[in-house]
């Protein structure tokens, strides 16, 4: 069977209101714009990873990271990667996302998508590693047939935010397997990222809809139409910074969200670890947690928030006067 998870959802937790520029913010989307040159080569070996500083919180960004589980990706374990994202695999030839670590946000730092066939390293998709949310940075990759891959990098230009990175770059891959395994990027194109449909106006930094999610704390009523009798869980957004603040009924909890008309998407929340003795206040916080991540629509009617993951309902929350 082909799986051909998208590595975008490994990114859903990034935050989208930083600015571009930072201290540990390299731009590596230079090789984009020039003829393209092979830095791959038959019984080539995986790079060793970035010296970049892992900031994280471990308890907290640490839970994306996975275990190895063939021979090549304990190899790059025992290099200093960390394993992380969905694995793609069609027939032999595999797909695996590292990083070195992670900032303050969770946000990965020093990542690189690296391939394999058979087991055998055939290279990696972008020359250097890069940061998330950086000119340059992969944020998704298809693997279309065991030899040919397509990936996606944001290209920002100067003034560009975060959120918003004004052009894509798609880069073709073609996988050789006549001596040994090796991957090498074949075609690029530039286009303008997301550009809008005929007639349709260019979109602005805080949609309109956003205006009725900001001022309140909305406090948990149901989850999946089961009424919640605890008040303890609450959200809280903050429209200027597009984050979100807010607590299960046992821990605090913080994270960005971006919203589009009526989408709406949650990043991972980073959160605080206290220990909950309640069974139901753990069974009501798992139950939190597992429903914000499906979330990808919203609907204010009065003082109601409805939360949605397509047609179906998950939370509703009531307004109260934030504190």
């Amino acid at each position: 069977m082909t799986h051909t998870a998208l590595f975008i959802g490994a990114f859903a937790l990034l935050t989208l209101s930083a600015p571009v520029a930072g201290s540990h913010r390299l731009l590596t989307g230079g090789w984009l714009d020039r003829p393209l040159t092979t830095w791959n080569h038959p019984h080539g070996r995986p790079p060793a990873p970035p010296d970049i500083p892992d900031v994280a919180a471990p308890a907290v960004c640490n839970g994306q990271l996975r275990r190895p589980v063939t021979a090549a990706e304990q190899a790059l374990v025992k290099q200093g990667w960390k394993l992380f994202g969905a694995v793609q695999m069609f027939d032999a030839t595999q797909v695996v996302m590292a990083t070195t670590g992670f900032d303050d946000r969770c946000r990965p730092l020093g990542y690189q998508v690296f391939v394999y066939s058979e087991g055998r390293y055939a290279g990696t998709l972008a020359p250097t590693a890069m940061n998330a949310w950086t000119d340059g940075a992969l944020v998704d990759v298809k693997l279309v047939s065991p030899t040919s891959l397509i990936a996606e990098f944001h290209r920002y230009a100067p003034g560009d935010r975060a959120c918003c990175p004004s052009r894509t770059a798609t880069v073709t891959y073609e996988l050789s397997l006549d001596d040994a395994p090796v991957i090498k990027a074949t075609d690029v194109v530039h286009r303008p990222a997301c550009p809008p449909a005929a007639g349709e106006p260019p979109p602005i930094a805080t949609p309109p809809a956003d205006t009725t999610l900001g001022g309140r704390r909305w406090v948990l009523a149901r989850i999946e139409g089961e009424t919640v009798r605890s008040g303890e869980c609450f959200i809280e957004f903050n429209p200027a910074a597009l984050r979100v603040t807010g607590s299960d009924g046992c821990n605090r909890f913080t994270g960005s969200y971006t919203v589009r008309g009526d989408r709406l998407k949650f990043s991972p929340l980073a959160g605080t670890k206290r220990a909950c003795l309640d069974e139901a206040v753990r069974k009501l916080e798992r139950r939190f947690h597992r429903a914000l991540p499906q979330v990808n629509r919203f609907a204010v009617r009065g003082n109601q928030l409805l939360l949605y993951n397509g047609d179906r309902l998950l939370l509703t929350l009531i307004a109260q006067t934030a504190d």
